[in-house]
């Protein structure tokens, strides 16, 4: 039976205020932000005499390689970004001394800006009386996107019609309308994002969606902890959907159900040691989370609902457990707080996921923990205690290879018992050591323990394995293997394409509650494709396509002559 709100639940403008005293607000950024972590022990450096902007619009028209009709044209119609927007990102001013640390970090910041080439750098020039310059080069991408994307994945077709500007005028403001035909509705709305709301440290993120089911809508603002030196940090924001929600069964979309869920969320935090040599920072949070399970009118019934015939035996609503019953309804008034720890051991590097474009990888250990209540007298229906932790770390074991490992378990505990605990093992290593090429393994191992009616692990051709359908496999443990070799083709061909080819493997299953993980079970597809990077666009976002062929008997029966998915991003 579904448990409903307590009458005597404090209202939720009461909730608010509590948390808002609770947690705080905000207070001035303290000096240390900007120039350094307060170890006096830190080696001299030169003072920064000079800092320059050297910006590159899209297309290099002193290249005589470049310097044609269709680029020439693309330059005057892009924004090129302001010098200040750029500017406004360094962690150092003139006058500061020239900490490899913070203008590092520095080129970290500028790298994550969507609008800027992901080979953003920043270089030190010596000149007289021991002082440098420092030159900050950095090149525009095109911003402006009109976009008709056709995804084809396992079985399902899915599409886009979007028009987007991720760097609005040149003030690194993104603003976007697109129409979406996803594989459970069909949506149309708008989305905006401001970095630097009015000029300060401030983001703001909100969207708006109408969709064939219902409605979507959501808003966020933060200051968040923008630098290794950052003392604190805060925000807030929330969510509000309405939908039927569809499980699958085999393949199948199951009975759906309606679900209204609002979430709200106020956070402050502070950091316990801030600097290059690693951070400790503590985070306080005000969570609401309202789920709300109804059965819906022209889906098929199923127990509990109107007209599903005489009642079964009651069955509990356990997700990825085979069948569907109505979820219960949750209530969650949460007071938590989380301890992170990281080291800061940053490296450059190229040739994993994004062709030649840099990425910034951390070696250092980055892990946190967390815990929460939600308690009666804030209107939850019993006192629920809130349990996560995290583990992440890349390993640079060998000059050819890096290894991403990631673990982490998050579940609530009632009366002892644990519900909705998930626990998740990801694991991936990177091999460069052949001449163009990238050899990738990886495994993902996901467990569920007593899940929510509306939770399930999936598996398919949109999840990793390519040869099924999509959401072809469900239950509450899944298991995903994929090596995969990328040969590298050709690098920005007519300055807009980079190519590269692709043989791989896949292979995992999902068991669903009360079964036993027999790799007996495990089913598999091979396959090849290619990948593409647009250089000249912005988010290094890998454009994906592949023909895959199942290697088991079920799979060959689903698709005979396999499966052919083109989509963006890469399988894992």
């Amino acid at each position: 039976m579904r448990t409903r709100p307590r009458g005597k639940a404090a209202p939720d403008i009461v909730l608010l205020v509590t948390a808002l005293l609770g947690i705080g607000a905000p207070e001035p950024m303290a000096a240390p932000d900007r120039t350094g972590t307060g170890d006096e022990n830190r080696p001299n450096h030169p003072i920064i005499a000079t800092i320059r902007i050297d910006r590159d619009d899209v297309f290099d028209l002193a290249n005589p390689d470049e310097r044609h009709l269709p680029y020439i044209w693309a330059n005057k119609l892009h924004f090129e970004t302001r010098e200040y927007i750029i500017r406004r990102e360094l962690l150092f001013e003139e006058g500061d001394p020239a900490d490899p640390h913070v203008l590092y970090e520095s080129e970290r910041n500028l790298r994550r800006l969507t609008f800027l080439h992901d080979n953003s750098r920043i270089e030190t020039v010596p000149r007289d009386g021991g002082r440098v310059d420092v030159v900050v080069h950095t090149r525009d991408v095109w911003t402006t996107r009109p976009s008709v994307s056709i995804n084809r994945e396992g079985n399902e077709t899915t599409g886009r019609f979007s028009f987007s500007e991720q760097n609005m005028f040149g003030f690194g403001k993104s603003l976007g309308l697109s129409l979406k035909k996803e594989l459970d509705r069909d949506s149309g709305g708008i989305e905006y994002s401001d970095p630097r709301l009015l000029g300060t440290r401030w983001n703001l993120n909100a969207s708006y969606f109408d969709r064939s089911d219902g409605i979507l809508y959501s808003a966020r603002a933060d200051r968040p902890f923008f630098s290794v030196s950052t003392v604190q940090a805060g925000g807030g924001g929330g969510s509000h959907f309405s939908q039927v929600t569809t499980l699958q069964i085999d393949g199948d979309d199951a009975p759906g159900f309606r679900q209204r869920q609002s979430h709200l969320q106020l956070r402050y935090g502070r950091a316990l040691r801030a600097g290059y040599e690693g951070v400790r920072r503590l985070v306080g949070r005000f969570r609401l989370e309202d789920d709300r399970f109804d059965c819906e009118p022209g889906e098929a019934p199923f127990p509990g609902c109107p007209g599903s015939g005489p009642a079964p035996p009651p069955l509990p609503p356990v997700g990825g457990s085979g069948y569907v019953a109505l979820p219960e309804n949750r209530r969650f008034r949460i007071l938590e707080v989380e301890y992170l720890s990281s080291d800061v051991r940053f490296e450059r590097v190229s040739y994993l996921d994004m062709f030649d474009r840099l990425q910034d990888i951390d070696l250092g250990n980055d892990w946190a923990a967390s815990i929460g209540v939600s308690p009666q007298f804030l209107g939850d229906e019993h006192n629920h205690l809130f349990i996560a932790g995290r583990y992440g770390r890349w390993f640079h074991l060998s000059p050819a290879t890096y290894t991403r490992v990631d673990g982490s378990t998050s579940g609530r505990l009632l009366a002892g018992v644990g519900r909705n605990v998930v626990t998740e093992f990801d694991f991936r290593h990177y091999y460069l050591g052949f001449p163009r090429q990238t050899l990738v393994f990886h495994a993902d191992h996901s467990w569920g323990h007593n899940l929510d009616g509306d939770k399930q692990f999936l598996l398919g051709g949109d999840t990793g394995l390519r040869g099924y359908d999509n959401r072809r496999f469900d239950g509450n443990k899944r298991l995903l293997l994929n090596v995969e070799d990328r040969a590298y083709i050709v690098f920005d061909w007519l300055h807009l394409l980079s190519v590269a080819f692709s043989a791989f493997g896949d292979a995992g299953y999902v068991w669903r509650a009360g079964e036993s993980e027999d790799l007996g079970d495990v089913v598999g597809d091979a396959g090849i494709g290619f990948r593409f990077d647009v250089t000249r666009g912005s988010s290094g976002t890998v454009i994906r396509l592949d023909y895959a062929y199942p290697l088991n008997g079920g799979g060959r029966e689903d698709n005979r002559r396999g499966l052919l998915s083109f989509t963006a991003g890469q399988a894992f």
